[in-house]
């Protein structure tokens, strides 16, 4: 009789777990708009595309230039391409936009646990983006909280892989049915701020591992499967259609020219159709990353890619069959999310918040943690601690924006 007890108790338990999940998604779906357009047709499109190219037009669009936006692709006029833009994207619109939401950091809505919030943020940060003309929002931000004094752990969704990979998956939803394409970053095991980068990375002899500034993340199979790859493998499921690898080393390689991560882990095993671009100046080589799996350099203007890898080709170094991939994984999010019909022309300073302050403010709220000063065990006295101090990069007038101050 105990035992038929708790079997009924177990069915009942899955029932109401089975419940819950199909109600969130019920809710977060009712939002989503859904795409016309397939992978495969996509692919289709972007090989298209590409055959229409001369070798040094592929070549250029491997290799982002500085421009209007934080990175952008060349145009290729004759084809009626106007090129891409690329911005940045920490809790909306960045790198010192106007007349873009502020919207909460990404580990303030991870604290809400509540995936239609994730989905509705993501949307309104995507409607910001596609308002202004940009291309790729290069976020989310996933990196696992490791270390307390990484400066990025704001942006990110916290240190458990399960709630990190949530969040990510319904970013990428809600940011990507809104016509722009996510960015996963910064792959892989890119956890601290300290030499994560060199300070002079175009000197750097990169083959020489003495000279590898950018500390190595050393770590088993297990571990970055069951923690640092979990939330990008919920990207790709939720089909991001770019990747972001990082300045650090993963055991020893550079992580823009790790065939391990990039070929075997991210294109083969997850299966990822996208493209591989590089964090601003992560490259480290031209060949080596090639052929490593880094399908776009940014935004160096030809240092290894562009005119480089024209020479690497013409001299045999590197297929044109992989340039053509290549461009393939750099056009396809493009035709997946429709940019090649009616996307709205380039303008930073458009305003296009619209009524995002009202999706801001419930989201804000929900992430707010309260502590509760139970037998006062908190050190405050409300009668006599009359001033209440924050501290933080935060809790001041920001620098940025109209006239700082």
């Amino acid at each position: 009789m105990m035992a038929s007890n708790h079997l009924f108790v177990f069915i009942l338990l899955v029932s109401l777990v089975f419940t819950f999940l199909v109600s969130v998604d019920a809710n977060s779906n009712a939002y989503r708009q859904g795409q016309s357009t397939t992978w495969d047709q996509a692919i289709a499109m972007a090989k298209s595309f590409v055959a229409q190219l001369t070798l040094q037009e592929k070549c250029n669009i491997t290799s982002g230039v500085r421009g209007a936006c934080v990175g952008n692709v060349l145009p290729v006029p004759r084809l009626n391409f106007t090129g891409m833009c690329f911005q940045d994207a920490p809790a909306g619109v960045g790198d010192g936009v106007q007349r873009a939401t502020a919207f909460p950091p990404g580990i303030q809505i991870a604290a809400t646990w509540d995936r239609d919030l994730f989905f509705q943020r993501a949307v309104a940060i995507g409607e910001e983006f596609r308002g202004k003309g940009v291309h790729f929002a290069l976020g989310p931000m996933m990196n696992i909280d490791r270390s307390a004094r990484h400066g990025r752990n704001w942006e990110g969704f916290g240190a458990d892989p399960y709630l990190s990979g949530e969040n990510a998956f319904y970013y990428v939803q809600g940011l990507q049915d809104q016509g722009v394409v996510a960015t996963a970053k910064h792959y892989i095991c890119n956890e601290q701020e300290t030499h994560r980068s060199s300070a002079n990375s175009r000197n750097v002899d990169w083959s020489d591992a003495t000279n590898a500034v950018a500390y190595s993340a050393n770590l088993d199979d297990k571990t970055i499967h069951e923690i640092y790859l979990w939330p990008f493998a919920s990207s790709v499921a939720a089909g991001v259609g770019s990747v972001m690898c990082s300045y650090n080393r993963v055991n020893g390689t550079p992580a823009c020219q790790n065939k391990r991560t990039l070929n075997e882990l991210l294109k083969e095993e997850l299966e990822f159709p996208g493209n591989v671009m590089s964090d601003w100046g992560a490259t480290r080589s031209g060949v080596e990353s090639a052929l490593g799996g880094l399908d776009i350099d940014m935004p160096r203007g030809g240092n290894y890619f562009g005119y480089a890898l024209l020479a690497a080709v013409q001299n045999e170094s590197v297929s044109e069959a992989r340039v053509n991939d290549m461009i393939t994984r750099v056009m396809a999010p493009y035709y997946l999310l429709g940019q090649d019909q009616g996307c709205p022309s380039l303008d930073l300073d458009r305003d296009a918040t619209g009524n995002n302050y009202i999706t801001n403010r419930q989201v804000s709220s929900a992430g707010m943690i309260l502590l509760k000063n139970t037998d006062n065990v908190l050190p405050i006295n409300v009668n006599n601690d009359t001033y209440l101090y924050i501290y933080g990069a935060a809790a001041g007038q920001s620098n940025h924006g109209f006239g700082g101050g």
